[in-house]
């Protein structure tokens, strides 16, 4: 399997979870504590964040080269945080405001999240690298269950090296990586995900979904493994693996029939989606994190390690077919 499939896939979770943004969809004004935005799935409690808007960089602007930052008391629901002190300015959706998750009032970008460690770091902000390390196996049933063990190793860079604050920096950012990882021990490597366009309640069997092509390829009548789909919205995730026991297509719709009640409730509201599960991680987390300086080019860079593996088996049959099979001419 293909470790650069492995790679990408931290990279993306990194994006999205340490550049985490939604826009508001209410006006914030001086005072307020409640913030209305379309999607808190990305922020917890007790995260910092940046209030922005597109006026940053408009001369003239109120907000020019101006933000506010914030700390995220409780996030209450999938539209709705709640700030530990009041907003100091006004933030308006006509400004296309927005909160974006930021640590130690440093943000990190996505252009400074890189596939591969780098001889020299291209940049004085933040950076996290992502670099294969290794792939091992070892044999734990017959036939013909092959465990492959995927390494990476994640690497954390700050510019400041002089200071105690750019010390702090490093660690809550490589804390903040740290707890990421590992609050995703079965990580999605190529699962396939599609929005629910109806609601589900706990002890329905049916789920109705948009009728694509991607759809209809990846939600097909389960034979092999047998149950390879789960639910998820922003409250979580359901325990048990469904199987696909019949399948309608009609006006634009396609819907399913799981072998059997769906314990939970599902909704739109809260962006509820229907995953495909295809590669999967039985044994995966970062066992060992180091700090230190590291050398890059001319410059001395504060640095964090994460030594992060993954899991998963390759089924192979037997008997196999001979790649080197001679070639006889064709018997008529």
């Amino acid at each position: 399997m293909a470790i650069e499939q492995v790679v990408d896939a931290m990279l993306d979770m990194i994006k999205k979870n340490m550049i985490a943004k939604t826009t508001l969809t209410a006006d914030i004004n001086v005072g307020d504590t409640v913030v209305s935005v379309a999607n808190s799935f990305h922020f917890d409690n007790n995260q910092e964040i940046v209030l922005i808007d597109n006026g940053y960089n408009t001369a003239g602007s109120s907000h020019y080269q101006k933000y506010e930052y914030a700390v995220v008391k409780t996030v209450n629901d999938t539209n709705t945080i709640t700030l530990k002190t009041p907003a100091l300015s006004s933030w308006l959706v006509a400004d296309s405001a927005f909160i974006q998750k930021t640590i130690g009032h440093v943000p990190l970008y996505e252009e400074n999240v890189l596939y591969g460690d780098r001889e020299v770091i291209p940049t004085n902000e933040m950076a996290i690298t992502v670099e294969p390390v290794s792939l091992s196996n070892e044999w734990i049933y017959i036939q013909g269950g092959l465990s492959e063990e995927y390494r990476l190793t994640i690497m954390i860079y700050g510019k400041s090296v002089e200071t105690e604050e750019g010390m702090r920096i490093l660690n809550k950012y490589s804390d903040a990586v740290y707890k990421l990882i590992n609050s995703n021990l079965h990580i999605n490597i190529n699962d396939y995900q599609t929005p629910l366009l109806s609601d589900i309640n706990s002890g329905d069997t049916t789920v109705v979904i948009e009728d694509t092509d991607e759809n209809r390829e990846n939600f097909i009548i389960s034979t092999e493994p047998p149950n390879e789909y789960q639910f998820q919205d922003n409250n979580g995730a359901s325990c048990i693996w469904y199987a696909i026991v019949n399948r309608t297509i009609s006006g634009g719709q396609i819907t399913l029939t799981f072998n059997e009640p769906i314990a939970g409730d599902y909704l739109k509201s809260d962006f509820a989606v229907l995953t495909k599960l295809k590669r999967y991680f039985y044994d995966s987390r970062v066992d060992s994190l180091t700090w230190g300086l590291t050398q890059k080019g001319s410059a001395v860079l504060r640095a964090a390690e994460l030594s992060w593996f993954g899991k998963e088996v390759e089924e192979y049959s037997f008997p196999q077919t001979d790649k080197r099979v001679i070639y006889f001419s064709e018997k008529p």
